[in-house]
């Protein structure tokens, strides 16, 4: 920032220069001097260049956040929902946003809190598919999974998610218990399927399929192919999913092949 503000002090001082028609070879001093003058304008100019240096920062910010997403654009990614995801949002949504998560990560809450946001904005616009990212280094992070896995069974997983989230930094093993009678499910199905093979094969599948994208932290964000990687805020989902519904728009619709036309029959004629 220092370096950004001494910038705009001297571009501001030219500025100054240009417009009292003093010229740079007109102007004699010494390095010492002119580090002094410098200073100078900084102190009679502090909102001018506070301003200014502010407004260039923002700019710059602006455009590498246009080249990240246009580079996400580029490179766009395959990736289906599977029938045993949990999905929320209409299934005949025109923008598919899968997310790779791990309920001890701390982005993850971040990103979690932002999907809330999106689906509120684009409520007939967007669904979102949950896929599992557990990553080794959380402990707790495996287990946490097959217990979401298990609350879909019952139809809890979105409300087991929020539980889960809201603890994240608190998780210990007896709690996946305690939140899934919070929810009123079924104990004895619930440990049973969270220990079950099938919700473990799924979780396996799934960090195989984030491995196979090159992901390797979390949260990642699939958004109808366009890949957003870490807990990005709200107006850069909007930035991209914006950009994505006028793509289809602009899309011309498919054109219905029609049947050929029936031939006409030829008359047969009739002795008289």
């Amino acid at each position: 920032m220092k370096r950004v503000t001494l910038f705009f002090a001297l571009w501001i001082i030219m500025f100054l220069f240009s417009q009292n028609m003093i010229y740079a070879t007109e102007i004699s001093m010494d390095e010492k001097a002119l580090k002094e003058f410098i200073i100078q304008v900084i102190k009679d100019n502090p909102e001018l260049i506070y301003k200014t240096a502010n407004e260039y920062v923002k700019q710059m910010r602006e455009k590498q956040l246009i080249q990240k997403i246009d580079e996400s654009f580029k490179n766009r990614v395959i990736d289906e929902p599977r029938p045993n995801n949990p999905v929320k949002g209409p299934a005949n949504a025109p923008i598919t946003i899968i997310e790779y998560t791990d309920f001890q990560c701390p982005y993850c809450s971040r990103g979690a809190i932002t999907m809330h946001s999106v689906l509120q904005k684009y409520s007939d616009k967007v669904k979102l598919v949950f896929k599992n990212l557990p990553l080794s280094s959380h402990q707790l992070a495996m287990m946490a999974s097959q217990a979401s896995l298990a609350a879909h069974k019952q139809g809890k997983f979105w409300e087991y998610h929020d539980i889960l989230f809201q603890n994240s930094t608190m998780l210990k093993e007896p709690m996946f218990e305690e939140f899934a009678k919070q929810l009123g499910l079924d104990l004895v199905q619930f440990n049973a399927d969270r220990q079950s093979e099938a919700i473990q094969k799924q979780i396996e599948e799934e960090k195989a399929q984030a491995n196979k994208l090159q992901f390797t932290g979390t949260p990642v964000f699939i958004v109808n192919g366009v890949v957003v990687q870490g807990a990005q805020d709200l107006n850069y989902f909007s930035l991209i999913i914006d950009r994505l519904l006028s793509e289809i728009s602009s899309t011309p619709p498919t054109p219905t092949p029609s049947s050929p036309p029936s031939p006409t029959p030829t008359p047969i004629p009739t002795k008289e």
